[in-house]
């Protein structure tokens, strides 16, 4: 297995370590600003036939890698994780993993879905070369390129044996601070990369907070089927959740009203800058 590091911070900061006898690409990218760019660049120089994303506050179990080789000798262009929560001490933690993940919460279900895990998620190489020109765009929001696969007709798999843990923010403020600009770029890439009209983003822009946070509610509720273990967490949760929700959705009709806006350094911010777990 190779290791590729795609670090973005400054060089006057210590790199980062590793054992001695891991296999490490360390890529020091102080310049890059984009996260589709700094994944692009992971992408470029890997060797193995398998991209298998993850982000620093994300941490693989022993046997991950060997689940997710095994499950794409099959046909499938992406392979998504189950996850459980690496920071389950605060309650605000616990449904903002519910909130996020869903569906992919440990203990998920594998099998054949339209849509997999974002950020945290595997790919075929050739497969994602093959994405041409726009692949670099597209690694800027899974969602957006997992659309784009499914209209190719290439197949995306849940393997539940593939589990990482996922730390999360332990303050609503924080919660939907990371989720409202990764909706808005979400949003405007997805209004770019299918050429919509003014029309269309202006339809877009002004149901998704009406209708958007209702209907991912009730998603949620319906993926809990079989899974009493999250229920708790559900149902105490619904309040905080309607907010994160609400909240994604004003990013999101801002993306396809206005556009990404600084929503590019927002995700760099959210995503890799900021603690936690206070």
């Amino acid at each position: 297995m190779e290791i590729i590091i795609v670090d973005l911070v400054p060089a006057s900061v210590p790199r980062l370590e590793a054992a001695s006898n891991a296999t490490v690409v360390y890529l020091a990218r102080s310049d890059i600003t984009r996260w589709g760019q700094a994944r692009m660049e992971a992408v470029k120089v890997a060797r193995a036939p398998i991209i298998a994303f993850i982000e620093d506050h994300c941490f693989p179990s022993r046997n991950w890698a060997e689940r997710l080789i095994e499950a794409h000798e099959g046909p499938w262009a992406g392979i998504g994780y189950a996850f459980t929560n690496a920071n389950p001490k605060s309650f605000v933690s616990r449904v903002a993993m519910l909130a996020r993940y869903g569906v992919f919460v440990h203990p998920a279900h594998s099998g054949p879905s339209r849509y997999i895990s974002g950020n945290n998620v595997s790919y075929k190489r050739d497969i994602l070369l093959g994405l041409g020109e726009r692949l670099e765009m597209l690694l800027d929001i899974d969602f957006n390129l997992q659309e784009e696969l499914v209209r190719r007709n290439r197949g995306l798999f849940i393997e539940a044996g593939a589990i990482a843990a996922h730390q999360n923010y332990t303050s609503l403020r924080g919660e939907c601070r990371t989720g409202r600009p990764y909706c808005r770029l979400l949003a405007a890439h997805r209004a770019r990369v299918n050429a919509w009209g003014r029309l269309r983003r202006l339809f877009y822009g002004v149901l998704v907070p009406l209708g958007a946070p209702a209907l991912r509610l009730a998603r949620l509720f319906r993926s809990l089927r079989g899974r009493r273990s999250l229920w708790t967490t559900f149902f105490f949760g619904i309040p905080m959740i309607t907010i994160m929700y609400l909240s994604d959705a004003l990013g999101e009709s801002a993306g396809y009203l206005f556009g990404i806006g600084e929503a590019q350094r927002e995700v760099l911010r959210y995503e890799l800058e900021t603690e936690r777990d206070l």
